[in-house]
């Protein structure tokens, strides 16, 4: 259950967002895979991952995606809509890693009915960046 939706008056630019931490299983991979028709073998496909001199099948990289924004809305609560968010892929993760998402407010601006919050996340596997994001979070005043 998400928090109850932010006011962008109680914000602060460097304000940290919560940490999302997630680790995804193969099962949640195929899972995934069926939901968005992906089905490269990397994904799910143990023996053909190690043929190709990967350690594991690998985390489809539109989760990372789901991850980032399941941080906003959770920090930013139900009434909040992501309007924008771009992601950049650094390296590659792995079933079983164990990934943890950070950010932060990197600006506030008010637009008519509402506000907008710029934030900037990284999906962390220990100290390797596996992901970079950046968002616009419409809130309503």
């Amino acid at each position: 259950m998400s928090a109850p939706t932010l006011s962008a008056s109680t914000l602060k630019v460097g304000e940290s967002l919560p940490m999302q931490e997630r680790t995804f299983t193969t099962v949640d991979l195929v899972a995934y895979g069926a939901a968005t028709w992906d089905w490269h073998r990397l994904h799910y496909d143990l023996d053909y991952a190690r043929s190709v001199k990967l350690p594991n099948v690998v985390i489809d990289g539109q989760e990372y995606g789901a991850v980032f924004a399941k941080a906003i809305i959770d920090w930013a609560g139900s009434q909040a809509f992501i309007r924008r968010l771009a992601l950049k892929y650094k390296s590659m993760a792995f079933a079983g890693d164990h990934l943890v998402a950070v950010g932060e407010v990197t600006g506030i601006r008010v637009n008519g009915d509402f506000d907008i919050v710029s934030v900037a996340q990284r999906l962390m596997n220990g100290d390797r960046v596996v992901a970079e994001a950046t968002a616009e979070v419409r809130l309503p005043h």
